[in-house]
Order: C-alpha cells, then structure tokens, then sequence
C-alpha cells in the first residue's frame, strides 16, 4: 500500500503490526480474556467492532502470530490468544504498565493540580507517585 511518498516498509514495526484501532481492540480482548477460543462473531459481540471488521484483521493476527486457530465447530473457526509467542507475553506486561503509569497519572493529577508530572521511577522499575 503506497500513500504519499511512504510505503508500508517506511512505516515502523508497530504502524504494520497494529494496522487499525480495531486491532488494539481485538488484541485487548484477547488479553483480558486469553483463556479460551472465540469465534468471530463473539469477538464481534464482545469489543463492538462489526464482523466485518473482524474478519478484515484476524488474518493479520493470525499471520502474524498474536492468535491462532485452535479448532473448528462445524464451520465456524475458533481463535485464541498465542500465550507461546514471546512477543505476547510482552505485550501483555506492556499493556499491563501503561494500564498502571494511566492510573498513577490519573492519581498525580487529583492529589496535585500544580504539578502534575509528579511520578518517579523507583529502582524497581516501577512508578509511583511523589509525595509532597
């Protein structure tokens, strides 16, 4: 897909991975809910994306091993999340830390209105919010 002078070579690791919003949603919903296999249409249901939109990028998830098709009822396919792929399991811990820095940075702002950069990183990796 060529736009304006960039191809989708040009275009970083992550604006090829995560092509739409859509895929966020979906990855999102295969990480809270990793412990079983979906079908379309659930996923469908359950992030309030159209079967369309569904259908459009699980080939991509598939392809690019975030999920995989673990069986076949009848006609319809099953997919679940790739707990065996390493580059998921880092997503998940990503996910997981933006969840807690929007949450620290949520509280920084309430307890400080003046200074709202008010978190640190502490040695551990982690951050918290500084008290004043």
């Amino acid at each position: 897909m060529i736009i304006g002078d960039y191809n989708d070579s040009n275009y970083g690791i992550l604006a090829r991975l995560f092509s739409s919003r859509a895929v966020g949603q979906i990855l999102d919903f295969f990480l809270d809910h990793k412990e079983f296999d979906y079908s379309a249409n659930e996923i469908a249901q359950k992030t309030g994306l159209s079967f369309r939109t569904i259908f459009r990028e699980v080939p991509s998830l598939e392809r690019n091993q975030f999920i995989y098709n673990s069986r076949k009822i009848g006609k319809t396919n099953m997919y679940r999340l790739n707990t065996d792929f390493q580059a998921v399991l880092l997503l998940e811990r990503f996910a997981l830390e933006m969840v807690q820095i929007g949450n620290l940075t949520d509280q920084a702002e309430s307890t400080s209105n003046e200074n709202p950069s008010n978190l640190s990183l502490t040695e551990t990796g982690n951050y918290q919010v500084k008290k004043y």
